[in-house]
């Protein structure tokens, strides 16, 4: 087997030697030192069989397979259709930008390596002497510039625009912006942005080198046949997976703030008020946990899928009523802290508990923060430990930590977790859970969604609806069981109480009984 990289078409098509389709851009010819050279495409298309991706741009190909098999690789026109037509991303934008829908900017052409479009002169975007908004003139350079950008990656979805997955999708980022106006723009203006063939051919190599792109690009403005303004945009671009933290490197900053918004959203929905009665989350701690920015992304979470903030509020009232049934509790492990105030809402009713926060440092470091700048938090007996779940066992920091004992009444809070890990991943981390639950009445509470949300598959018509709005959303889970206390009885509980939601709040509902939570030992 050999380990190749992705690179950038040049030089020839290898139809004959190799047996496949015509290569793309994105795709390059590499001799490897046997019989033969092979095409080397991006990380996001499809193969047979035979070929193993790897993190990155990178894959493994078996030399005797690889005759055997065939490529699709998408063409530009497929790129068009799927990915970077105006209709698609005017409204993929408009949606994911409000402001771009409330001046009626849409894009008007596309083509690989360039794009147009046109901000109106109307009401919403104009200034007092009737001409646009500089700040919107720049927020059109940044969207014009950034689309043409996408147009070179062949095949690629962007994360946070397009219905796809992390590992299939690129992150693209502005990271710097010259913008020069130069006269007043009276009419509808035309933006456009056309990346030179030269350039072109570096981001492409870069990219499906599986290397970062940092590329300025040129975007112009007219107006009534007047150029009005010009400016030089700045991008990031990277393959999203490269994004996720690895051992002993730095995290990457975009993934940490995604990680702190993802945080804050769960604070803002838990500060939420519920609709169901016996919801009791209350406190004050967690609407200054969630900031303006968890408060609104909570409320455009609410609008796009309301049943997701049922979920919340559900999964966080069941996890606390589990505290109450273990009987003489003094120790809680919450699995992915985050920005949970348990320990604040809970500390008159449980006193003399230690807590114990686990989660990666730079999410600790984020909520001590928060909690530093709380209105006279009460005393609570915190212990955060730094860890990576995919890198760390749980048993191992905690068995050696001075002040957690297994044999003490514990319970182990595994929430909104489950459904990013696989199922290997999940059975080593309950696998290891179990190792603390040394007391009889010690438990581990954790949630799962049932196989139809992994499978995207619905039986009703409203769980079609969710499923796609949870698409629409970008959300996209890998691990889901429709038997909990079977698949935990493979990680070594013997007990498993599960709860559909929509038991658990009283009502049908065949939505809510997609998401299960569980109660073992």
């Amino acid at each position: 087997m050999h380990r190749v990289s992705v690179g950038h078409p040049k030089h020839r098509d290898v139809n004959s030697s190799c047996g496949i389709t015509p290569m793309p851009r994105g795709a390059r010819v590499f001799s490897l030192g046997f019989q033969g050279e092979i095409a080397i495409i991006p990380l996001s298309l499809a193969f047979n069989e035979g070929v193993q991706f790897f993190r990155g741009a990178t894959m493994i190909i078996k030399k005797d397979a690889l005759a055997s098999h065939k490529a699709q690789f998408p063409t530009w026109q497929e790129h068009y259709d799927r990915h970077v037509n105006p209709t698609l991303m005017t409204s993929l934008l408009r949606r994911s930008v409000p402001v771009l829908d409330q001046v009626s900017w849409r894009v008007t052409e596309v083509a690989e390596g360039s794009a147009t479009t046109i901000l109106p002169l109307g009401r919403e975007s104009t200034n007092q002497h009737g001409t646009h908004q500089a700040a919107l003139i720049a927020l059109s350079a940044d969207y014009t510039g950034g689309l043409a950008l996408a147009t070179l990656l062949t095949g690629v979805p962007l994360a946070g625009i397009h219905r796809c997955k992390e590992e299939e999708s690129a992150s693209l980022w502005l990271a710097d912006m010259s913008v020069r106006f130069r006269a007043p723009s009276t009419g509808h203006l035309v933006g456009h942005c056309n990346i030179a063939e030269d350039v072109a051919d570096k981001i492409q190599k870069r990219y499906f080198g599986g290397k970062k792109v940092f590329v300025t690009l040129p975007i112009s403005f007219h107006s009534n046949g007047e150029l009005v303004a010009e400016a030089e945009m700045k991008y990031f671009a990277q393959p999203s997976l490269q994004l996720r933290p690895k051992k002993n490197s730095q995290l990457s900053p975009i993934f940490a703030t995604k990680l702190k918004a993802s945080a804050r959203m769960i604070a803002g929905v838990r500060a939420q008020t519920p609709k169901f009665q016996n919801i009791r989350i209350d406190c004050p701690h967690t609407k200054n946990a969630a900031t303006e920015h968890g408060t609104l992304l909570a409320d455009r979470l609410r609008s796009a899928l309301p049943e997701l903030t049922d979920m919340v509020h559900a999964r966080t009232q069941h996890g606390d009523n589990a505290l109450m049934k273990i009987p003489g509790l003094e120790q809680v492990v919450i699995v992915g802290s985050g920005l949970d105030m348990r320990p604040y809402r809970w500390h008159q009713s449980l006193p003399n508990v230690t807590w114990f926060e686990l989660d990666l440092p730079v999410m600790l470091e984020e909520r001590q923060r928060v909690i530093s700048e709380l209105d006279n938090p009460p005393a609570v007996q915190r212990r955060p430990i730094g860890m990576d779940l995919l890198e760390n066992e749980i048993h191992e920091l905690l068995l050696e930590h001075p002040d957690f004992d297994p044999e003490k009444p514990s319970l182990v809070i595994y929430e909104g977790c489950s459904m990013y890990f696989d199922a290997k991943e999940n059975r080593r981390i309950l696998r290891s859970i179990r190792r603390l639950l040394q007391n009889p009445n010690s438990r581990v509470w954790c949630d799962m969604v049932t196989e139809d949300v992994i499978e995207g598959k619905g039986r009703f018509p409203q769980v079609d609806a969710f499923l796609k709005g949870m698409d629409d959303l970008g959300e996209k889970f890998i691990f889901g069981s429709s038997s909990p206390a079977e698949y935990l009885s493979t990680c070594g509980y013997d007990q498993a109480e599960v709860t559909p939601t929509s038991k658990f709040l009283g009502i049908e509902d065949a939505v809510l009984d997609l998401y299960n939570f569980i109660l073992a030992r």
